[in-house]
């Protein structure tokens, strides 16, 4: 296995190298050459603006589930379960692992700290989705745009909205809800086993996954008001996110309309979040400058900004990560590995798991 992550590794750099050679050398350093030194503090202070709103909607959930951590650890945990997502790539699993082990030593039983876990990155997630509806509904606005962009644009606005408004139901609606995750369990086992009899979970492992996921979704029903604010904090998340996108372009004298930054970005993260990569690592960077390029921005300019807000919103804190929480770091890594294994996924075991074959 690490060989083969090697292997992707460096497929990932040789085609992050190609992208680059594919611009032109001349425009590539004029687009470099316009980086404002000053101008780069504003994507920085961004990234960790980011990072302290995305810390506080984990304590924020926290205590909506009544086990609260404090800020500070919070933090902590923040800076460090990201950066072994980046560093382990196994789907955001090693994040979860390591926010598993940090729930645990601060005392968060098993089940309330899979389902502030599990939460966080649910509304996380559907924010982002939202951010992209708004963008294609401004999109649909640009009188500039030409028919095929258009209805590429509407088609899309169409399937996230459904998409949306589908999952909005299914957690309205808890008998619907857990005859869906049934079936889809059922269905993964049966995916598993004929893709990779070797490494497929047993349907009990699924079957507990299943649990903790409507008991999540559960949660969010039921402590609605209590999620206003950790919400407000994801969602300031994204919009400073966005900021740093945008700010990196700024950074380089190019002006990107925040909107068009919403679209890119969403679109972009949602391609590279199937990346077996750390940090999605190639794949990010090619999704994005095709985006972008493709929505008429200049192609070398792109690549600079997209390069810099790598550089900035995942280098910056990775940094923090290794020096001011260098012990939390070393202790959580060595939960990463764990969380690749499907059986290893946090669950309660104080229910039965039903039989093979249950409606």
């Amino acid at each position: 296995m690490n060989r083969l992550l090697s292997l992707l590794l460096l497929v990932a750099l040789a085609a992050v190298g190609i992208l680059y050679l594919w611009g032109d050398g001349e425009e590539l350093a004029r687009a470099a050459d316009n980086l404002s030194a000053p101008r780069a503090i504003v994507p920085i202070l961004a990234t960790l603006t980011s990072y302290l709103f995305m810390s506080l909607s984990y304590e924020g959930i926290a205590r909506a589930a009544g086990h609260s951590l404090g800020f500070a650890r919070m933090v902590r945990i923040t800076f460090v379960s990201n950066t072994i997502n980046y560093i382990v790539a196994t789907g955001g699993l090693s994040g979860f692992a390591a926010r598993m082990f940090f729930f645990r030593q601060g005392g968060i039983p098993l089940g309330p700290a899979v389902t502030i876990s599990f939460v966080q990155g649910l509304v996380t997630n559907v924010t982002l989705i939202g951010f992209l509806i708004a963008g294609f509904i401004a999109l649909l606005g640009r009188a500039t745009l030409e028919p095929t962009a258009l209805v590429s644009a509407a088609l899309a606005l169409l399937i996230f909205t459904l998409g949306v408004a589908s999952c909005v139901v299914v957690i309205l609606r808890p008998h619907l809800r857990r005859r869906l995750l049934l079936r889809a369990t059922l269905v993964g086992h049966r995916a598993a086993l004929r893709l990779a009899p070797a490494r497929a979970p047993s349907r009990a492992t699924l079957w507990r996954l299943q649990h903790n996921i409507d008991r999540g979704l559960q949660f969010l029903v039921e402590r609605w008001p209590a999620m206003i604010v950790p919400t407000f904090w994801i969602l300031l998340d994204w919009v400073v996110t966005l900021g740093v996108l945008w700010s990196c372009f700024w950074t380089i004298g190019v002006n990107v309309p925040f909107l068009l930054v919403a679209v890119g970005f969403a679109i972009g993260i949602l391609f590279s979040m199937v990346s077996v990569l750390p940090a999605g690592l190639g794949l990010m960077e090619g999704s994005l400058t095709t985006v972008f390029v493709a929505m008429g921005q200049p192609l070398e300019a792109t690549m600079i900004a997209v390069l810099l807000f790598r550089v900035i919103y995942f280098g910056i804190p990775f940094g923090i990560s290794l020096t001011a929480f260098h012990g939390a770091l070393e202790q959580a890594r060595h939960t990463a590995p764990a969380a690749a294994e499907p059986a290893a996924i946090p669950v309660e075991t104080h229910h039965r798991p039903p039989r093979v074959g249950a409606p």
